[in-house]
């Protein structure tokens, strides 16, 4: 961990402290909130065992004076709980950026669902997966956010897309605080949920609401509550009939609900019990939409979600939450019988939201992508305040790649060791050959993971980083399965095969490959290998190559212009081993299988006579 980690590692574990402390407080005032509520509940008994002489009216005012009492405290409360809940969440979110830090477990989604053994490059550079990139950058808590930020791992952009959002990454990258509240509000809410209420706004709202826009139903809501509250007001006064007249009415009332409760029962169920993550919602998107962005990205990303109905949409959101607030009055059966009955409480809520879906719903559904976008954005923001040391790398147009103090992202500081590469100015196949385990595919995986980063808009790991826009494609990791029949070796060609088509039709191409036709004898692989980088030649596709086989090496004397040799060597020190992981020119020279080998047991001057 360098000096500016050191210094990020101190700041966060202070703001845990600071919030350890309001945490204990707001505990200590809900625990206070809790006994008032019970001494008022106990007062209260006490002054109606104390006042009961005196009549009802004195103990109406009594109940009016301590009912009052008790839901201004249980409001403290509630407010209190709010609180305390969003700190601990707070807390919760800090702890973990420790946790990464110190190379531990990121509590966010690792991307499971988005690992793909057939894809060009992301199952051999560990993208996808526990312990992979998407797993130490992920800051998402929507399944949204999760799928945007896996397609910029997944796909390369033009240029001129990752440098807008390189820029709109850098202005985030200034907003930490804010940053971190907005993943505070939405890390509790489930992702399914949020998924599920946007399909419900989309597609199925319209549909069960339709019934409401019927001529006869402003009858239903208007005249019929009308007819029922005259009736009341005349049986209060003339008593006798007027009460069987109201009570007709209400029969009415009640007839004429239950014919239209089944669509009603559809509509509540799209939304039961939602008005505290819409509200939620709401608070999120606020100030996204009130901050003056300066990037051209995030100015565009904001713009969808305004409209001409003069109303912010944090304020639509904020509509239908009220909305499904009243909704739920229903749940509670003496409140919902009596709304119901004198008001038909549930068409009238119907309605307000049927007129909802037809003002905002449009803008509302670009809300939650909007909300998507600043989270995966977010998530590569997040990395650049944790890594102050890293750079944002040159993205050109041109045939270019070069590195200096390049390293592996997720290989912590203490051991990792960084590299300095570069591209000849010609389209080259590189070469690396190498002892066993003295760094060649780490070294291409390293190349590889920084591109990705590169094309996603992010920092990379490195002091300084140049490249053109490749499309990747990688051959390293080949496995074989009995579930679809194939053989290592067939599982090789397949490989190859796909190479070869993506090569073939996309330009700018560029090829990571790791030891190839290990499941074929020495003299086919050698032959294999021979004519797939000659191939590659032909094609003008560059790349680089791992292998132990130093023939290979010998093609750069056949292309000395387009044939380059690396290795990655060891020093001995009486049988011990030991690694610099460090490139260098030309083929290698020293190699370890027989001190392996020996280390276990087998040595090489062992025969059977």
């Amino acid at each position: 961990m360098n000096l500016s980690q050191e210094k990020l590692f101190v700041t966060y574990q202070s703001n845990i402290t600071t919030l350890q402390q309001l945490i204990a407080k707001h505990q200590k005032k809900i625990n206070t909130y809790s006994f008032l509520r019970l001494g008022v509940f106990l007062l209260t008994i006490l002054l109606v065992f104390l006042l009961f002489s005196l009549g009802a009216l004195a103990l109406i005012m009594v109940a009016i004076v301590m009912i009052s009492l008790f839901l201004w405290i249980v409001a403290k409360q509630a407010k209190q709980q709010e609180q305390l809940d969003f700190d601990l969440n707070k807390q919760l979110l800090l702890q973990n950026e420790l946790n990464i830090l110190n190379d531990k477990h990121n509590i966010y989604d690792a991307g499971l669902a988005f690992e793909n053994p057939r894809h060009a490059y992301t199952d051999d550079l560990d993208i996808f997966g526990e312990r992979s990139l998407f797993a130490y950058l992920n800051r998402t808590a929507t399944p949204q956010g999760n799928e945007i930020l896996a397609s910029w791992l997944k796909n390369a952009d033009a240029k001129d897309q990752i440098l807008d959002r390189q820029e709109a990454i850098k202005e985030l990258a200034n907003h930490q605080e804010e940053n971190l509240n907005l993943r505070v509000q939405l890390y509790p809410l489930k992702g399914a949920v949020l998924s599920q209420l946007k399909e419900n706004i989309k597609d199925k709202l319209p549909a069960i609401t339709q019934f409401i826009t019927l001529p006869y139903i402003n009858f239903i809501i208007y005249f019929l509550p009308a007819v029922s509250f005259s009736l009341l007001i005349a049986a209060s006064i003339f008593n006798g009939v007027w009460w069987s007249f109201l009570g007709l009415s209400l029969l009415i009332n009640y007839v004429v609900y239950a014919f239209h409760l089944k669509h009603i029962n559809l509509a509540h169920l799209l939304f039961s019990k939602s008005a505290s993550q819409l509200k939620t919602f709401a608070k999120v998107i606020k100030p996204i939409e009130e901050q003056p962005w300066k990037s051209k990205e995030l100015k565009f990303i904001v713009e969808k979600i305004k409209n001409n109905s003069g109303q912010a949409t944090h304020q639509q959101i904020q509509s239908l939450a009220k909305i499904i607030q009243d909704f739920d009055a229903r749940l509670n059966v003496f409140v919902g019988t009596f709304l119901n009955l004198f008001l038909f409480w549930d068409l009238r809520v119907v309605k307000r939201l049927h007129q909802w879906q037809q003002k905002s719903s449009g803008t509302i559904i670009n809300s939650f992508k909007t909300i998507a976008e600043f989270e995966a954005l977010i998530s590569l923001a997040n990395l650049d305040v944790n890594h102050p040391h890293w750079v944002y790398p040159e993205v050109v147009d041109a045939y270019s790649f070069e590195t200096k103090a390049m390293g592996h992202p997720l290989i912590p500081d203490s051991v990792r060791i960084n590299n300095d590469f570069k591209f000849s100015n010609e389209r080259t196949i590189d070469v690396i050959t190498g002892s066993n385990m003295a760094g060649k595919s780490t070294f291409l995986r390293t190349v590889g993971i920084n591109m990705v980063l590169a094309y996603a808009g992010s920092k990379v790991c490195a002091k300084q980083f140049k490249t053109g826009v490749f499309s990747l494609v990688s051959y390293m990791r080949i496995k074989d399965s009995l579930m679809d029949q194939t053989s290592t070796f067939k599982a090789e060609l397949d490989r190859l095969k796909m190479i070869l088509a993506l090569t073939a039709k996309q330009e700018n191409t560029f090829i990571l490959v790791d030891e190839m036709l290990r499941g074929t004898n020495s003299k086919d692989k050698y032959l294999g290998t021979k004519v797939f980088i000659e191939k590659l030649l032909l094609q003008q596709t560059p790349g680089l190559i791992a292998t132990h086989d130093l023939q290979i090496a010998d093609l750069e004397k056949e292309h000395p212009t387009k044939v380059r040799n690396f290795h990655f060597d060891i020093t001995m020190n009486h049988d011990e081993m030991f690694f610099d992981y460090l490139i260098k020119d030309g083929e290698c020279k020293t190699f370890n299988a027989a001190i392996l080998l020996k280390a276990i047991g087998l040595s090489l001057d062992n025969n059977v006579s």
